[in-house]
């Protein structure tokens, strides 16, 4: 028979004053966590386990609703080995989960166990009076109580082996033998969590293990002196001497560096990933003008100083001619000849200064250009810069939770806390 398996609400009032900082290892957590591995034992099917779990959660923090926990394996455990104690057992405890939760909590479903139960404990009983037979033995002893072993994990894959064996998957619920016990979780891009157990004799060890996340590596190979940045951080200057660790996700790579073209790529890292970008740089436009100018500057600073150096020669032929017509009469020819190399000359240093005036005004355009050829990229985050931490898996309604949650409770008359307890 299918149950809907709802929340009951405990509200535990302490006062401050005297309530203590609940450390890892105190009774609720440790209630928590057994309580959880007897559902994840429940849910496969292991209801002895889950009942040693049960019971171990409520010595520890004993509420209703794990009273109801109990009694739910004890009838399924009925159904699996038809043991008459099983149908005892559940219907007794039931019974005391009536008396402590007058109204609302899981009522109902409790009056719809005890009617399925009720009628098969009155035939059972029946039975044994119809049938003859020696005087009931005394009442066995108990059974003796296994060391049980509960561990899980939220992350999936995650195997475990214990004292060196061979790997197994989690939820890993089995009998172990009392004593101390090295066991380690792994799974794909996790670090592995490696730690001792100690199982104490016919107890229960119950142990969720939160592992932690190997970051991926990014290693990227572009031209010396470029940026790096991810997620619009820069990480450093190329090149690189390693790889760079980084969350798994989408993240958005950007190389930049002066006269090149900027570099941009969203990439999807996995945990423990190593991915290398080969990034290299091609030049600007305005790198291979800001040369070019920069070129035919000084060519022209270059030709302009020929210039000025051909108008210094006929300068030199004007005044040789000049110092030798100071002498005496001047002959046509030779003042023709004057004439002629001073106009030369004007003409010479008009040119000269115009190429040499053009270069440097080219030239100083190109070292401009240069200057300001530095190309950048919007630093916008790439979303989702890194996926979610797996979330605990939400128990399904048909199995058994527990939840605990504290809350401040101030009244005019209390100043206290308040702890839920969700089952």
């Amino acid at each position: 028979m299918t149950k809907v398996w709802r929340s009951v609400v405990a509200a535990i009032a302490i006062s401050l004053m005297t309530w203590p900082v609940q450390a890892q290892g105190d009774p609720v957590t440790q209630a928590k966590s057994l309580f959880n591995a007897g559902a994840q034992a429940y849910e496969r099917a292991q209801y002895p386990a889950a009942i040693q779990a049960f019971e171990e959660a409520y010595r520890l923090s004993p509420r209703p609703g794990i009273l109801f926990s109990i009694a739910q394996a004890e009838r399924r455990q009925y159904y699996v080995d038809k043991q008459p104690e099983h149908v005892l057992k559940a219907i007794t405890l039931y019974n005391e989960y009536l008396a402590s939760v007058p109204q609302g909590g899981r009522r109902s479903d409790v009056v719809q166990a005890l009617a399925e139960l009720e009628p098969i404990a009155a035939r059972l009983e029946a039975a044994q009076r119809e049938t003859p037979g020696p005087a009931p033995a005394p009442p066995p002893a108990p059974p003796k109580r296994q060391t049980q072993l509960m561990i899980s994990s939220t992350i999936e894959g995650a195997v475990l082996s214990m004292d060196g064996g061979e790997a197994k998957e989690l939820p890993f619920i089995e009998e172990v033998k009392a004593g101390k016990h090295r066991v380690k979780v792994s799974a794909p891009g996790y670090f592995d969590d490696e730690r001792e157990i100690v199982a104490p004799e016919g107890g229960v060890v119950a142990l969720d293990v939160t592992m932690r996340e190997r970051p991926a590596r990014l290693f990227v190979k572009t031209d010396a002196q470029a940026e790096v940045s991810i997620d619009g951080r820069v990480v450093g200057e190329a090149p690189l001497v390693q790889p760079v660790d980084i969350p798994a996700g989408k993240h958005l790579v950007t190389i930049t560096r002066g006269g090149r073209k900027p570099f941009s790529r969203e990439l999807q890292l996995e945990r423990g990933e190593l991915m290398t970008v080969d990034a290299p740089l091609d030049r600007t436009m305005q790198r291979y003008l800001s040369y070019g100018l920069f070129s035919v500057g000084v060519a022209g600073l270059v030709v302009g100083g020929a210039f000025g150096g051909l108008a210094l020669r006929e300068q030199g032929i004007a005044q040789e001619i000049y110092d030798r017509t100071a002498q005496g009469n001047v002959l046509s020819a030779e003042r023709e000849a004057l004439l002629s190399a001073i106009e030369q000359r004007n003409r010479w240093r008009e040119v000269s200064s115009a190429t040499a005036v053009s270069g440097a005004v080219l030239g100083a355009a190109g070292v401009l250009l240069y200057l300001l050829d530095n190309p950048t990229i919007a630093r916008t985050p790439a979303p989702e810069v890194s996926p979610k931490a797996p979330t605990p898996r939400k128990p399904r309604r048909s199995e058994p939770f527990m939840e605990v949650l504290p809350a401040p409770l101030i009244s005019p008359d209390l100043k206290g806390a308040m702890v839920e307890v969700r089952f």
